[in-house]
């Protein structure tokens, strides 16, 4: 059997609780939903190897194993180059995976973005250490791989949206969540927005006063300063960023106001099976974070997602998970309106995990990685 590791991070972070917010932020790679994507594929392949950073000197890397499996994000785009990663990778033996690499494009996928010579050099320098002729790569959709393939890299990548959507083992998952989304919502968890995403302030602060009105939680994921207002960490927040905050979300509330608020509702995970437990409290989840929306839904709880970007999208649209785009419901929602913006097919969803779950058997057998 291949000695595999992981290129990346550990699924969650032990004794979090003692790691100062900056270190622990890092810990996550800048959002708590990347620890649902490593759990994810670490089920799918039956084993918790071990893992190393990217930022690991070559040499380390390369006593590491056989085989390196790189979870992947939103990497293909004009925003990051990914050239010193690629000149990392000319220098490692291992044979390597990646899995759910993304591209960053127009809300439309009409666009083609121009990927900086780095991140195409990567591209190469990563096809270059498949472990045989057949693709090495999975990306979140089908844009994505549109993406690839004019570049010249498509038929080196597989479509299979992200490895959470098979968390949840059972054949009829869907079938009974379709029963659950007819179910009367009494109790609303918000998989929170960014406050950088200012044509979104209108629709998340409604997303907040439906939270309110069911006694619900605010669920972070992203910011550093959220994350550390969420575990009460106030001290380490620049008084600038509440103030933004507290204007993102149109809080008519002072500042010792707000603070309370904030520590009334806001609320952060480290650990996925922990994460999940804690939704099933709730009804419903709906937001603008793909993994806390994806979490509920494999924690059965129903959940619907608020699609901004060609991430967000084209994650949906692959996975088959409820969404709705941003601009549609710009100006707002309440919890009566939960029920009539979901489309939900519990069998075509069942039969897309199945085929989705087959192809990722097969990918990782012909990249020589046997489920454990």
């Amino acid at each position: 059997m291949p000695n595999i590791f992981t290129f990346g991070l550990n699924e969650s972070v032990a004794a979090s609780h003692s790691i100062a917010t900056p270190e622990l932020y890092n810990l996550v790679g800048h959002n708590t939903g990347n620890l649902a994507f490593h759990y994810a594929i670490n089920r799918i392949i039956g084993t918790v190897p071990r893992t190393v950073s990217w930022s690991t000197n070559p040499e380390i890397i390369n006593s590491m194993g056989d085989i390196g499996i790189m979870p992947c994000a939103n990497q293909l785009g004009t925003h990051m180059n990914m050239g010193g990663l690629a000149n990392v990778f000319k220098q490692l033996k291992p044979n390597f995976v990646a899995i759910g690499l993304g591209a960053q494009g127009g809300v439309g996928h009409n666009d083609i973005p121009v990927l900086p010579e780095g991140t195409l050099a990567w591209l190469d320098a990563l096809v270059a250490r498949a472990a045989s002729s057949h693709p090495n790569i999975t990306v979140r959709g089908d844009y994505t791989l549109r993406v690839l393939d004019h570049y010249g890299f498509g038929d080196k990548a597989v479509s299979l949206g992200c490895p959470s959507l098979l968390i949840n083992k059972a054949t009829d998952h869907g079938v009974k969540l379709q029963e659950l989304y007819k179910k009367k919502v009494s109790k609303v968890a918000i998989a929170a927005g960014h406050p950088n995403w200012k044509a979104l302030s209108t629709l998340e602060s409604s997303l907040v006063r439906m939270m309110e009105d069911t006694n619900g939680m605010y669920i972070v994921q992203a910011t550093d300063e959220a994350v550390a207002l969420s575990r009460n960490d106030f001290d380490s927040v620049n008084p600038e960023y509440i103030q933004k905050l507290k204007g993102y979300l149109k809080l008519n509330l002072d500042d010792s106001q707000f603070a309370q608020w904030i520590r009334k509702y806001f609320i952060s995970f480290y650990n996925i099976p922990a994460w999940m437990e804690y939704l099933r409290r709730f009804d419903f989840v709906v937001g603008a974070r793909i993994h806390g929306v994806m979490l509920a839904i494999q924690a059965g709880v129903p959940g619907l997602c608020i699609a901004h970007d060609s991430r967000i999208r084209e994650l949906c649209e692959k996975c088959k998970i409820p969404f709705v785009m941003a601009d549609a419901v710009k100006d707002g929602i309440n919890v009566q309106d939960l029920q009539h913006l979901v489309e939900f097919d519990g069998q075509a969803f069942d039969k897309n995990r199945q085929i989705i779950a087959e192809q990722y058997q097969t990918f990782l057998q012909q990249n020589g990685i046997a489920k454990r």
